[in-house]
């Protein structure tokens, strides 16, 4: 008899464990608050570098168990030099996980020498965690002899991957061109070499229709264009807000 009422104790026991078990997954939140950064990048392949008057690449992948609800970069050398933006477009803030990209502009009055750049991230778990680096920051010299471009302009601010886009630009060179690149940053970098010039020197009007890499995936972009020389000399000018769609 006693052993009877031990096993229905138990059962009943059982059943009671399970009910409360069940109630606690159906209502307890599925996120802890964890933030991790992974591929941490500062500055152009992580060389921990950014110009003045320019800008600094910034990147890295974020994942968080509950949706993003801040991104913010800060970078800092002391009360007078220091440079704070917020980023809250759809690709960062109410998602799980996302790629930060970007390029921090820089500006001219920033004075050169070690600042601390600090990527904050918040979730709406109320947790907040930050990556932090030392980079450098220079003041770009001018070369003179280096290649000037002007005037660089896209038939249209937007276009699909795979699609054209056509690049008008004048360009006054000493020594004849190497190589000219143009880079699709979004997600990634995006590569396109043009051949065409190559050996060509003086002042140059460039028109050439583009092919946008069919990787390219659909968002905001910034568009550089860099023309090296044959003395490896090198200038890039830059157009901001190109869509992909």
């Amino acid at each position: 008899m006693k052993k009877k009422l031990l096993l229905g104790a138990m059962a009943l026991l059982s059943m009671f464990t399970m009910s409360l078990t069940s109630c606690s997954d159906d209502n307890e939140s599925p996120t802890n608050g964890n933030i991790v950064f992974e591929d941490v990048e500062i500055g152009h392949d992580n060389s921990k570098l950014g110009k003045i008057g320019h800008d600094i690449h910034l990147e890295c992948k974020i994942k968080s168990s509950s949706k993003i609800k801040a991104i913010t970069v800060s970078l800092f050398k002391d009360a007078d030099n220091k440079v704070e933006k917020a980023y809250n477009s759809s690709k960062y803030v109410g998602v799980l996980n996302t790629t930060f990209h970007e390029h921090l502009d820089l500006p001219s009055t920033l004075a050169e020498g070690d600042y601390t750049c600090t990527i904050t991230v918040t979730n709406a778990e109320g947790s907040v965690k930050s990556v932090n680096s030392k980079v450098t920051l220079k003041k770009v010299v001018v070369n003179p002899n280096a290649p000037k471009i002007t005037n660089l302009k896209v038939n249209s601010m937007s276009g699909t991957a795979n699609g054209k886009v056509t690049f008008n630009a004048n360009i006054v060179t000493t020594s004849p061109v190497n190589e000219i690149e143009i880079e699709f940053h979004g997600d990634k970098e995006y590569e396109v070499e043009v051949k065409d010039y190559k050996g060509k020197n003086g002042n140059i009007t460039f028109t050439k229709e583009i092919t946008i890499p069919a990787e390219c995936k659909a968002g905001n972009y910034h568009i550089h264009f860099t023309v090296k020389d044959s003395k490896g000399l090198e200038t890039t000018e830059e157009i901001e807000g190109f869509v992909i769609k």
